[in-house]
């Protein structure tokens, strides 16, 4: 797994303040849903933005610069549903407004709220999932391995969705990396988005998937959603920590999902009680 010293290291309820706001572009006739805001106790929300479903590339062909042997064999996927995911990783503001307690190493000073939370573990974030399913505004969920890699491609199919970047250099005006990102996270927003409007896909933190980590299958998929069982998780995208290879949209890594590191945080998909 490439450039990542992680793989070698190991209540109160907030239903009545919660209020659901839809904001409708300007104009014509809509061809995706509209993008969503969730607000949350203490004048916190969360912003979805649509993915909308379709086919591409999942992992990297034998060539890419900087390739692990477990981002193949690269095969075609199909995703038959578009789905809600958030604009931004979950915040540390965010997760103090639902769970009570800011667990982030990078807490202090006045940015750090708008900073991504960290040090949380997969477990910790089915814990936060389930106070925000208790709301009762829908369905949260880690995106699947499959959903993550989709968005963060926005339909480019090279290493990066703003080029190959073989030296490195345009990444860092995508994305948080080492050793531009000074060793701490940085608020949420501040490189620009990918085609699709999502901000920090890469870098910044990494973000928990809901899969189990296996081997890809060969052939074409539809809706995959990774093994049954296993004994880690999957996380994608990079982070303040890891060099520009590991930014890559097919670059995958994993830990047990007790683990807790400073460099991985989530990002959510939102699903409304009545789906489109």
């Amino acid at each position: 797994m490439t450039g990542s010293p992680l793989r070698r290291r190991r209540r109160g309820r907030a239903g009545a303040l919660l209020a659901l706001l839809v904001l409708a572009p300007a104009g014509g006739a809509e061809t995706a849903p509209a993008p969503r805001t969730v607000a949350l106790p203490g004048g916190e929300s969360l912003a979805f933005r649509w993915v909308p479903p379709g086919s591409g590339w999942r992992g990297s062909e034998a060539g890419e610069a900087g390739r692990d042997a477990d981002e193949g064999p690269r095969h075609r996927v199909m995703l038959s549903r578009g789905f809600h995911l958030g604009v931004h990783e979950v915040t540390q503001a965010q997760w103090t407004a639902v769970m009570g307690r800011n667990p982030a190493v990078f807490r202090h000073g006045p940015e750090a709220p708008r900073r991504p939370v960290e040090s949380v573990s997969w477990d910790d974030c089915q814990a936060f999932i389930a106070r925000l399913a208790a709301l009762g505004v829908g369905r949260f969920r880690l995106p699947t391995e499959a959903e993550w890699e989709h968005a963060a491609r926005a339909g480019s199919v090279g290493r990066f969705p703003w080029g190959d970047d073989p030296g490195g250099t345009t990444t860092h005006r995508h994305a948080w990396a080492n050793s531009r990102s000074l060793a701490v996270t940085h608020p949420v927003g501040g490189k620009p988005p990918n085609a699709w409007g999502f901000h920090d896909l890469h870098g910044n933190v990494w973000e928990w998937c809901a899969d189990w980590y296996g081997p890809y299958a060969a052939e074409d998929q539809t809706d995959p959603t990774g093994p049954a069982t296993g004994r880690e998780r999957v996380f994608r995208g990079g982070s303040w920590f890891d060099f520009p290879p590991s930014l890559r949209s097919a670059n995958r890594h994993r830990h047990p999902p007790d683990g807790r590191y400073a460099a991985i945080g989530l990002r959510l998909v939102w699903e409304p009680e009545a789906r489109p």
